[in-house]
């Protein structure tokens, strides 16, 4: 199961890279989601060791511009999310990816889970209710209901996003190959913002070059998980390889508490790791 060794050491790069996501958090958001891209872009290329470039057709140049586009839109949210809120907050909140991914990938690429998969869900639900349950002076619902107002719902909604840019990203891998389709997608966001947003870069430039490092350290996170994710996607169903890469929430916490002092870590390390309990049922369903 060397597919699950790649999504869980996937899911560590993503929780290093949110980490320094907040660390950038008094950055211009748009400066940060350009800069995300652009240093990760040559750390890629590393990809091109284990595979060569593939021959391929209009159809892989169209869905990775739709994958693109939604994966843009995303990441502002979630970068968003992470300026406002803390690590072990937000973050676990993408743990409902693999609850959308289940209907997702079933409508774009024809996966779909067992019985005791789709239990999974309701443990991933359980977590969720446990990570927020500091505010259950506010009522015994009041938990729930902080998943889809503010900032909860607008993870929410980036955890759907990213369910639809992972089946869009199989397709465009099945058209090429890992190296190819993440270096290409990478390529095509970092064209398209950097044109969008030339203006916020130089408008920016000390806080760049002060921050450069921390970009430095994010791109290579960045590259070392997508490359691995992308390799998983090939190897089994995408709500598999995603679950498990969800590991970045626990590796979030952690790094939350230990880095950003972050309160209500027992309540955030609870719920999370209850919800990567349902994860891990998705994945041995």
């Amino acid at each position: 199961m060397i597919w699950a060794l790649f999504s869980i050491m996937a899911g560590l790069g993503d929780a290093v890279s949110y980490a320094f996501m907040k660390r950038l958090g008094k950055l211009d958001t748009y400066v940060k989601l350009i800069f995300y891209n652009l240093i990760t872009l040559p750390f890629l290329l590393f990809g091109f060791l284990f595979y060569s470039v593939p021959q391929v057709s209009l159809d892989f140049y169209i869905v990775i511009a739709i994958n693109s586009i939604v994966w843009i839109v995303a990441t502002f949210l979630l970068m968003k999310s992470l300026e406002t809120g803390g690590l072990s907050a937000s973050i676990p909140i993408l743990n409902f990816t693999p609850v959308f991914l289940i209907f997702i990938s079933y409508l774009l690429l024809g996966e779909f889970p067992s019985f005791q998969g789709l239990a999974g869900i309701l443990v991933v639900v359980a977590g969720s209710y446990i990570l927020h349950i500091s505010s259950i002076k506010s009522g015994y619902f009041e938990p729930i209901k902080s998943i889809f107002v503010g900032r909860g719902l607008r993870m929410l909604v980036v955890a759907f996003l990213f369910g639809i840019t992972a089946s869009l990203a199989k397709i465009g891998i099945q058209l090429s190959n890992p190296a190819y389709f993440m270096f290409m997608h990478y390529l095509f966001v970092s064209l398209a913002l950097t044109m969008l947003f030339f203006n916020k870069i130089r408008e920016n430039k000390k806080q760049i070059k002060a921050n450069f490092k921390y970009f430095l350290v994010m791109g290579i996170a960045v590259a070392f998980s997508e490359i691995l994710v992308a390799t998983a996607f090939k190897l089994t169903l995408v709500p598999y390889v995603i679950s498990l890469k969800r590991t970045s929430i626990i590796f979030s916490v952690i790094i939350g508490f230990l880095f950003f002092k972050e309160k209500n870590f027992r309540h955030a390390i609870a719920g999370a790791a209850i919800m990567f309990i349902g994860a891990a049922m998705i994945l041995l369903s």
